[in-house]
């Protein structure tokens, strides 16, 4: 049986930060990986302040994009030039292996299994894993444990949590990377409570759509195609254009919404994905699930798995609660989403837009300004 102070399920951007913090505090911390070569779907953007805040250095950067484009359902555009920061594009597939590999270097055990169950959860917490290549068994004792598992939720649903609501996405790589702009394209007739996207990278470009249900993921994925490429319906057969410009095969994946309700069960912690922890509109998440991690290795680093949930609730939670009512709002009708772009093509707004979301700049007033712009509409 291994025995550690803690151990990190899960060992995408929340678990492997959460690791380094641990590690870095000289506490010992196992980092349990389903499959080390496994590649996340996901568009791969994040802030520039992320690295800088994270000390991640910038050669995992693919991409950096100094412009976003957003696009009104009726076809109306807003060009934001991103000013004291940029949009960095990664591969998650790298990405993530990057940050296991900061957090090996500070200290942490990586083991390459996955998380079946948990035995005990008493005063010591008992989980068991099993290596895939060998299909052998391991028990793993620790005094906490940070559930980072993402939408699987093995480890939640392990102590009868239930999972937290989903959005689907789909999405796939094209050929073509020269395009100048991170694209948010909006529409009924191709997302569904979401927005469809397109990513410029390097020697390819994201591009996908999301919606409420994941049956009609396929059909939207062809709207936009249709849409964005200014395809007519007559000519046009999604595989005619996917096996022309198609990398990979279009991924479903699904998306958690956040709810502000899960963090830690006694000595089990929640973080990342498992923990709902996407900003809702942007769906963005790298950056939230690492701050997620880093939140819950302070508060096991003091001895306190409460004090978790208040750091998140200190930085994030008026910003999330109202992103949540602007998404309730946003996403009733596409006329209330041609009053949102509208509404950004006004440079004031556009400039606490950045602040909140390229810079995260704390404090209230920041908030406090984006609020009163939105006050009329909602």
């Amino acid at each position: 049986m291994l025995r550690t102070h803690v151990l990190v399920i899960g060992g995408g951007p929340a678990g492997s930060t959460a690791a380094r913090f641990l590690a870095d505090s000289g506490i010992d911390t196992v980092l349990l990986e389903r499959d080390l070569s496994y590649i996340k779907p996901c568009g791969g953007g994040m802030p520039s302040i992320a690295l800088h805040e994270f000390s991640i250095p910038e050669d995992i950067v693919k991409k950096k994009i100094k412009k976003i484009r957003i696009v009104s359902p009726s076809g109306k555009e807003v060009e934001v030039e991103l000013k004291g920061g940029h949009l960095c594009i990664t591969g998650r597939g790298t990405f993530d292996a990057k940050l296991r590999e900061i957090a090996k270097n500070s200290g942490t055990s990586v083991v390459e299994a996955e998380f079946i169950r948990f035995e005990e959860i008493g005063g010591k917490i008992i989980s068991t894993a099993r290596r895939g290549s060998t299909n052998e068994e391991i028990k793993i004792k620790s005094d906490y444990v940070i559930a980072s598992d993402g939408i699987t939720f093995r480890a939640g649903s392990s102590i009868g949590h239930t999972k937290p609501d989903c959005l689907s996405t789909i999405s796939a790589h094209i050929t073509s990377d020269d395009f100048d702009a991170c694209e948010f394209w909006f529409g009924s007739g191709h997302a569904s409570q979401f927005y469809s996207w397109l990513f410029p990278s390097s020697g390819y470009s994201s591009i996908g759509t999301g919606s409420a249900n994941p049956r009609e993921l396929t059909a939207l994925l062809d709207a936009f195609i249709r849409r964005r490429f200014g395809i007519p319906l007559k000519d046009f057969a999604a595989e005619n254009f996917l096996g022309r410009n198609l990398i990979n095969k279009p991924r479903a994946f699904k998306i958690p919404q956040w709810s502000g309700t899960l963090f830690n069960i006694n000595n089990i912690l929640f973080a990342g994905d498992a923990a709902g922890a996407v900003m809702p509109i942007t769906y963005e998440g790298i950056y939230y699930a690492m701050k997620s991690g880093e939140f819950a290795a302070r508060a096991i680093a003091e001895g306190k798995p409460a004090l978790y949930k208040k750091l998140w609730n200190s930085r994030f939670r008026n910003r999330f609660l109202l992103m949540s009512k602007i998404r309730n709002y946003l996403f009733k009708s596409d006329s209330n989403i041609e009053k949102f772009v509208a509404l950004h093509k006004r440079p004031e707004v556009q400039e606490i837009a950045m602040r909140l979301w390229l810079k995260k700049e704390t404090g209230s007033s920041a908030l406090i300004s984006y609020i009163k712009f939105f006050k009329h509409l909602l």
